[in-house]
């Protein structure tokens, strides 16, 4: 004998949607409710406006595959803490959409298409998603906003469930229509529309970051290169001058010469000079060549000596020649 039992909020967090005995197995089928954070969507920083999972035609398999976020406050929002997580027709996750730091909402919404929508093909990569290689699927699916561990939105369409449920989205042109979602002083929760909107490039913008300023070796000269030597190349030395008014780190200099790099070390005093003897050095090349002094943003300086070297003299750079 089969008995029925018909059972709700069995747990808390949980709706029971079938609970039946048969020959004394027991069977439970639930879906259990997002956890949300303690503000309501319409008072969170932002939410689902509009989802649209697309139709098929003959020339594309996903036309107008968007959904769309709106802000509740008045000034410009940064979107960079929050990811966008999509749940396929089988409810897994399927991938999410992250923003850079920062990415500014100046708009009250902003449309995010589909990469292989037509539609949105000459939009900004900062504007497309490519959660799956054929977009949002249509049967049934699942978004939801997130902030750390916090959902702050979610809908769901066709088997899917979840706080915001909407019907199975159409897959013809003839029929599509685009959800769009009220949140308050609404008769239903949602309406069905012909809402095709394009991307608004100037929805968001993400700000040039400011230049980094990396430690300088700047103010440290080359003044001086002996290269000829009398008896044997442990008489070479490349010769720096601080002109500066204070004492400079080596570390964050580097001497480049004949496409090698030397680190430097130590600390050059004030208006002092210091000379590196543990390069070895083409003592009359056929041919130019520079010692090359840099830093972190780039060339400070260098010295170039030329053919025709002397045995025994250096090459130096005097009142700047």
């Amino acid at each position: 004998m089969l008995v029925l039992f018909l059972m709700r909020n069995i747990m808390k967090g949980m709706k029971i949607y079938q609970f039946f005995a048969s020959f004394g197995v027991i069977i439970i089928a639930a879906i259990a409710r997002p956890v949300f954070a303690e503000s309501s969507p319409v008072e969170a920083p932002i939410f689902f406006r509009s989802v649209n999972a697309g139709y098929k035609d003959d020339n594309s398999s996903q036309n107008y595959d968007f959904f769309e976020l709106t802000k509740t406050v008045g000034d410009d929002l940064d979107l960079s803490p929050f990811k966008i997580q999509y749940f396929n027709s089988s409810d897994n996750f399927a991938g999410e959409l992250e923003f850079a730091e920062p990415t500014i909402l100046r708009g009250d919404s902003v449309i995010f298409g589909f990469n292989k929508s037509p539609q949105y093909q000459e939009a900004s990569s900062r504007y497309l998603y490519s959660f799956s290689s054929s977009g949002l699927a249509s049967t049934a699916g699942r978004l939801r906003i997130v902030q750390g561990e916090l959902v702050i939105d979610e809908i769901c369409w066709g088997k899917s469930v979840c706080e915001q449920l909407l019907p199975k989205f159409a897959t013809k042109s003839s029929d599509n229509r685009t959800a769009v979602i009220c949140r308050s002083n609404c008769e239903e929760p949602f309406v069905l529309e012909e809402y095709y909107p394009a991307i608004n490039p100037e929805a968001i913008y993400i700000p040039e970051p400011e230049p980094v300023e990396l430690p300088s070796c700047e103010g440290v000269q080359l003044t001086e290169l002996y290269s000829y030597y009398e008896e044997n190349s442990s008489e070479q030395f490349i010769e720096l001058f601080n002109s500066n008014d204070y004492d400079q780190d080596l570390s964050v200099c580097t001497l480049r010469y004949k496409n090698k790099n030397y680190s430097l070390q130590g600390k050059l005093e004030a208006n002092s000079y210091t000379i590196i003897q543990d390069i070895l050095l083409t003592k009359d090349p056929s041919a130019a060549l520079s010692v090359e002094l840099f830093d972190g943003n780039g060339l400070v300086g260098s010295l170039t000596y030329m053919h025709g070297q002397k045995r025994g003299a250096s090459f130096a750079y005097i009142d700047g020649q």
